[in-house]
């Protein structure tokens, strides 16, 4: 097995460096945040009566987590990932298309439809096809300057629609909570970066628990989409199988499929990601669903982050978790965590027949 607790030949498989992209998440939140506290939006655009995000994949999930935290907003925030628009989209509704590359088919089809009918639009990208088009609009564009994959630039994307948000009075950003958050993930990146040995790190430990398993990541809360971004790394980076689950749902019908195949247990590895600012009946809920794991011989593990101070806080770190965990399954798959040749092939047999826009 690849030695995670040999950093300098990490270059072996990581040929892109998305290392540095993860490891420099904090950083990118930073900036991005100094950035868009000076991005202007329109007055009226505080008079929106819902908010739907527009994106897919690693741009889609920064508004989901997002969304996640805003619990107490004002207006119903939908996320939205495919080509039309829901019907209720108006006048009055905030349409924010997030697309890095600005060259996403379904997001760039949406947001024409958006601004066909009227809607309050502003765009977080780093250009493309989007960033021409939202200025046939006139709509506001963050431009995102920083080059890796969509994935690895999470802190730019998640950071726009929070600030978006908080622009129109939806989300309440307390400075000193970031500043906190940012800090916190400094910290932890010296608990679970690549020059800390495998007995002391939690990100290392998970990894190698996940090799040649379908691993089920299960969150709740403001961990629910995060328990999604666990998967979808483990998708991209380790070229691996993996799902994911949320309580309350997965008690109304995941639990009750641990009988078959009879050697599933041999097959999948379940992490629940669990939460302090969780319902009390998702508390319980955990702790009831692992009695019926425990009793189906299911293996599982269960991971908090304790130094988490915020429900934003707990979010970041838990999702800083999560991608170095991918990162270092990607080295033990033996993978290049940068590589996407699947993703890429489709989008070249899509170009073969290009929408007009």
């Amino acid at each position: 097995m690849f030695s995670l607790d040999s950093p300098e030949s990490y270059r072996l498989y990581d040929k892109s460096n998305m290392l540095s992209n993860i490891l420099d998440l904090p950083d990118q939140i930073a900036t991005a945040y100094d950035q868009l506290k000076k991005f202007p939006l329109p007055s009226t655009y505080i008079n929106a009566k819902n908010i739907v995000i527009l994106g897919m994949g690693g741009s889609a999930i920064g508004g989901a987590l997002v969304a996640s935290l805003a619990k107490e907003a004002r207006l119903p925030i939908f996320v939205h990932r495919d080509y039309e628009v829901p019907r209720f989209v108006s006048r009055e509704s905030l349409v924010i298309a997030v697309s890095y590359s600005g060259n996403t088919e379904e997001t760039l089809t949406g947001f024409i439809q958006a601004a066909e009918k009227g809607a309050k639009i502003v765009v977080a990208t780093c250009g493309g096809k989007i960033g021409s088009i939202a200025t046939r609009y006139k709509a506001p564009v963050y431009k995102i300057n920083y080059g890796a994959q969509p994935r690895a630039a999470l802190g730019y994307l998640f950071t726009s629609v929070l600030m978006f948000l908080e622009k129109i009075g939806q989300f309440d950003i307390d400075q000193d909570k970031i500043r906190e958050s940012l800090l916190l993930m400094k910290g932890f990146r010296n608990k679970i970066g690549p020059q800390v040995a495998s007995s002391e790190n939690l990100a290392k430990q998970i990894a190698k628990n996940l090799v040649n398993k379908i691993p089920v990541f299960i969150g709740s809360g403001i961990l629910s989409d995060v328990a999604r971004r666990w998967k979808t790394q483990t998708n991209e980076n380790a070229k691996q199988a993996a799902f994911f689950e949320t309580l309350p749902e997965a008690d109304h019908n995941f639990i009750v499929g641990q009988e078959n195949p009879k050697d599933l247990r041999n097959k999948i590895w379940v992490v629940f990601l669990t939460s302090r600012y969780d319902h009390p009946r998702n508390i319980l809920r955990h702790k009831i669903t692992v009695e019926i794991l425990q009793k189906a011989n299911t293996p599982y593990e269960t991971v908090m982050i304790p130094i988490a101070t915020s429900p934003l806080s707990e979010q970041l770190l838990s999702i800083y978790l999560g991608d170095f965990v991918s990162f270092y399954l990607a080295l033990l798959n033996k993978v290049d965590p940068t590589e996407i040749s699947n993703i890429n092939y489709l989008k070249d047999k899509l170009a073969e027949k290009p929408l007009e826009y």
